[in-house]
């Protein structure tokens, strides 16, 4: 995989972070591959919280360069619900990607299996996913949904494992 070309604003902090010595313009934004990032802005550059900007090898217009990965902790409660929409929409849009490794996921090790990591999944549910996968390779998320007999959506379930993966929660990773 590439590197990532744009991203998007989740949060403008005109004065950088609260620790920051500087206090220089920043931003906190998540790539397409759910990398969440901390920025320092162009000198006289302010940002909207869900602009796109390019990160990119070229010339930038508003970043100037990337400080440091971030964790979603560093973003107060607007720019919180700005990482929840836009990964919820990446996980919408990329429909084909996020199910293709749901039909890959394999075992973490001998007790763990990679499926019981997405909330909602238990033991009694990785069987029934296994068995289905088994039988064929899921389509999309309702076909999963329909099969499984996954109530609260595998879209949403693998949304919030992405959250919980950025904050650092499990040592194990799926999707970022």
């Amino acid at each position: 995989m590439g590197k990532d070309e744009y991203a998007y604003v989740l949060e403008y902090l005109p004065f950088g972070l609260p620790d920051s010595k500087d206090r220089k313009a920043e931003a906190i934004i998540l790539t397409d591959s759910l990398g969440l990032l901390l920025v320092a802005l162009k000198k006289d550059v302010a940002v909207e919280a869900g602009a796109k900007v390019y990160i990119g090898e070229n010339k930038r217009e508003e970043v100037h360069h990337i400080i440091q990965r971030t964790t979603p902790d560093k973003l107060n409660g607007n720019g919180m619900q700005m990482l929840t929409e836009k990964i919820n929409s990446i996980v919408t849009e990329n429909e084909e990607k996020y199910i293709g490794i749901i039909n890959k996921l394999g075992s973490v090790n001998v007790r763990l299996h990679s499926l019981s990591l997405i909330p909602g999944v238990g033991k009694k549910m990785v069987q029934k996913i296994l068995d289905e996968r088994n039988k064929g390779e899921f389509k999309s998320y309702s076909d999963f949904d329909e099969r499984v007999g996954f109530a609260s959506g595998i879209a949403r379930s693998i949304a919030e494992r992405i959250e919980e993966e950025l904050e650092n929660r499990d040592k194990y990773k799926i999707f970022t």
